[in-house]
């Protein structure tokens, strides 16, 4: 008897330890039922993130395009295509900060197209716009690439010219003076001097300049000069205490 109940409990265990085992596998097969289903939302949320990143980089792209063409627009005259005079009383006073802390070298011309009331009057608005946008893009392809040019108002023409001295500033103003002069513009031949001139007036950042202000007033007075001179000419102020020089034509 001591033996048959031995047996009966001992099977008795043996099914309570599968019933416990079937118990356990149950339950490892819930948790691995409830794990794969984590990792599939887990995975969903990884393709759903890296969407998302996509999606970030995308509008970050267009965000700074955007950005950049506001940034260009903001600094750039709308008629003729090149900086605006805000930009280039900026740059300017940037320029010039920077040339007198460092005993840079710096240089300023301001450019006039001559009679040009009498073109517009002669030829119209129109004919007056095409002129000024014609000229903004001769004298850009006749400045150095480190050279800056702007529209400073109405027919006037800022250009800055970095780390040039007194005979780079010549040599680049001749160049613009030349190249418009020999450019051909729709009835020119009506003009005071018969074809599209400009008068120009450079100066140098010199040890009497305290401010960029100083360095316009100077290029605007030999400007002033050249014009009153016959025009088609450049006149250079060669100190802020010196008498400047006219480049007859």
């Amino acid at each position: 008897m001591t033996q048959v109940a031995d047996y009966e409990g001992l099977e008795a265990k043996i099914r309570r330890l599968e019933e416990e085992f079937l118990t356990k596998e149950r339950e490892i097969g819930e948790w691995r039922r409830r794990w794969e289903e984590k990792n599939r939302e887990l995975e969903s949320y990884n393709r759903e993130l890296v969407a998302l990143k996509e999606l970030y980089k995308e509008r970050a792209r267009e965000l700074r395009a955007v950005m950049e063409k506001l940034e260009e627009v903001s600094i750039t005259d709308d008629l003729t295509q090149i900086y605006n005079h805000r930009y280039v009383v900026s740059r300017l006073h940037y320029e010039f900060e920077r040339a007198k802390r460092y005993g840079l070298s710096i240089s300023l011309i301001m450019l006039d197209i001559d009679h040009f009331k009498v073109y517009n009057d002669n030829n119209g608005h129109l004919a007056g716009d095409d002129a000024l946008r014609k000229v903004a893009r001769l004298i850009n392809g006749a400045i150095r690439e480190t050279d800056i040019v702007g529209r400073y108002g109405g027919e006037e023409f800022a250009i800055i010219l970095l780390h040039a001295d007194l005979i780079q500033m010549e040599e680049v103003a001749e160049r613009i003076r030349r190249t418009i002069e020999e450019a051909p513009f729709p009835n020119e031949e009506s003009q005071p001097m018969g074809r599209i001139t400009v008068s120009m007036g450079g100066s140098c950042f010199s040890d009497g300049m305290e401010a960029m202000e100083d360095l316009i007033r100077s290029a605007d007075e030999v400007l002033y000069r050249a014009k009153g001179n016959g025009r088609n000419q450049i006149a250079i102020q060669r100190r802020l205490s010196e008498k400047s020089t006219n480049l007859h034509i």
